[in-house]
Formats: C-alpha cells, structure tokens, sequence
C-alpha cells in the first residue's frame, strides 16, 4: 500500500482536480481506470491524455536516442512502463484523501492496496527495459570503437562485444568472431530442438 508520504505528495499534485471527493466516488473512479486501461499489456492512451503521452514520448525518446530494432522495441517497453507509472501516480491521487480513511475504510484500502501492486509490477517492468537498453546501447557503443566495418557486418547484434574482448584481453580477433557466430546458432538451435522435443513429447 502507498505510504502516507507518497499519498500527500499525490495529493499535492491533484489539487486542481474537480473529480468525487468522497470515498465512494473515488473508489469508483479507481476501479473503473483499473478495468479501463492498468491492466492492459498495450499502451491506452484516452483522448485526454494525447498531449501528456506525446510529451512523454518526445522526451524519453530524445534523450535516450535509441538505435535499430532491438533498441527500439526495448524503448517501447520502457516508455509503456513509465506511462502506466504517470499514470498510477494520477488516479492515486483522485482516490486518496489524503486523510486516516485511506487506510481504515476498507473499501479505499483496497483499492489503493490494488493499485500500489500495479505499480510495483510497472516500475520492475521499468527498471528491466531501462538495464536491457542500457547493455544494448553499451554493447553498441563497443562495437563501433573496436570492430571494423567488415567484422561487424558478421557479428550478430545480440553478441556481447565486451565479452569477446575479455577473451582475447584486447582486439577482436576473427577467430573470436567465428566462435561467438558458432555459439550463437549451436544455442539456436538447441533451443529449437528442445521445442521439438517437448511438442512431440506425450502428454500425461
């Protein structure tokens, strides 16, 4: 459940807001964003908020400049996280009144309860997509300070180039190139085998 700390700075953050003022009114209005939107594994954007995802999106994406496809999708992550964590952070504060009744009225306990939970599982999903961007755009950085055009047009995007330099302590050699190729597609298709084999496995 949110702290109290967290509820009032919430709720200095909704004071403009004209939504219910009663217990019932907002446990209401929480449980209908819940169903409508926090659950949901796609962005929901509602016509109001167009302006304030815009704006969100703008900034995430400028300042982490994401490159290709694999960063790409893992920056759609994380900016699916961080909406739904603005969010949270909104309806928390229209259903809390900022008062002991937050925590002693069963009905409003519960819904913050639900909601705190929510948000614990957004701010993981968050912090995941934030360390897997991060090693993706490390790992870029690398490839362009130590491998030619030619050895990165065969190193696939996924081998970690920091790895290959500790085991030849210093330049990519082509030989690491060739074992780190090898490995990549033995582990495919490993993982490839493993599916057939649990597909034609009987079942109990």
């Amino acid at each position: 459940m949110a702290s109290p700390a967290q509820i009032n700075a919430n709720q200095a953050n909704a004071q403009l807001s004209t939504g219910p003022r009663t217990v019932e009114g907002k446990a209401r209005i929480s449980q209908n964003a819940v169903r409508h939107g926090l659950t949901a594994r796609h962005l929901v954007i509602r016509d109001d908020e167009k302006d304030d995802f815009a704006a969100l999106n703008d900034s995430l994406f400028e300042e982490l400049d994401p490159q290709g496809a694999l960063e790409t999708i893992t920056f759609h992550e994380l900016l699916h996280a961080a909406w739904n964590l603005q969010r949270f952070s909104r309806i928390e504060a229209e259903v809390s009144l900022g008062t002991a009744d937050d925590f002693t009225d069963p009905g409003a306990a519960a819904v913050l309860d639900r909601l705190a939970r929510y948000q614990s599982r957004a701010q993981r999903a968050f912090y995941k997509a934030q360390t897997e961007l991060r090693i993706l755009q490390t790992n870029r950085a690398l490839r362009a300070r130590k491998l030619t055009a030619e050895e990165d047009a065969k190193v696939p995007a996924n081998v970690s180039i920091n790895d290959l330099t500790k085991q030849t302590h210093s330049e990519v050699t082509a030989e690491a190139i060739d074992i780190a190729v090898r490995l990549l597609n033995y582990e495919a298709g490993v993982g490839t085998l493993t599916a057939f084999k649990k597909r034609d496995e009987p079942r109990p």
